[in-house]
């Protein structure tokens, strides 16, 4: 039904610079990533950041990688280590850093390796407001997004926060990238829709953000 309901829009409908792969990872492959989150957050586990204006973010996060993204009453940042613990972030998965060389491999950013994976988790109801990735050093390496669980409406903006938005429905095994005129895109979560995990054991959306921070 929801296929139905939210018709894919056509490549030639996107910004340029923003690319949707719908169904990218087979359910073999979406199986395998889970495993390495559930191995990276008993290691790094989630949490909410908090804000610099004292708030919490509603997506619980972790990081894996050379230095992960947090934010606290300091700001927003890349750090070495996980806040929780102390210790540095876990490793890259090596089954993250394939799933990123097949999805950039026939895109102006074949080259792509990143150094840093943002885990999101969205529990049901859990929302994302409109940003952009700008803590990162270098804005000409793209993000790329690996979606895991529950469906979501994914919205993407402009170059400024109250431009016109677009939604997409994003599902488990969709990977999106954001590069070129579209890297610094503002962009946001605007619904879960939960029970639609193609997952057994996910209840919600994990999204695997990858970003070249240093």
């Amino acid at each position: 039904m929801q296929g139905d309901l939210f018709p894919k829009i056509p490549a030639t409908a996107l910004p340029d610079g923003f690319l949707v792969k719908p169904g990218f990872l087979p359910p073999n492959r979406q199986i395998t990533l889970l495993a390495e989150v559930l191995r990276v957050i008993a290691e790094a586990p989630l949490a909410q950041a908090r804000t610099p204006m004292g708030g919490l973010t509603a997506a619980a996060m972790s990081n894996c990688g050379t230095v992960g993204w947090w934010s606290d009453r300091k700001g927003y940042r890349y750090q070495a280590q996980c806040p929780g613990t102390g210790r540095p972030w876990p490793k890259m998965p090596e089954a993250f850093l394939a799933v990123v060389r097949d999805a950039v491999a026939d895109t102006p950013w074949p080259a792509f390796v990143p150094d840093a994976c943002l885990i999101n988790y969205y529990a049901p109801g859990a929302k994302m407001g409109l940003h952009q990735d700008k803590d990162e050093r270098d804005f000409s390496q793209p993000i790329v997004t690996v979606c895991l669980g529950d469906d979501a409406d994914f919205l993407i903006g402009g170059a400024a926060r109250r431009d016109p938005t677009r939604a997409i429905v994003v599902r488990s095994g969709d990977v999106l990238i954001m590069g070129g005129d579209s890297r610094m895109r503002f962009h946001g979560i605007r619904k879960i829709y939960p029970g639609t995990s193609a997952l057994a054991g996910v209840d919600g959306r994990f999204s695997l953000t990858f970003r070249k921070a240093l």
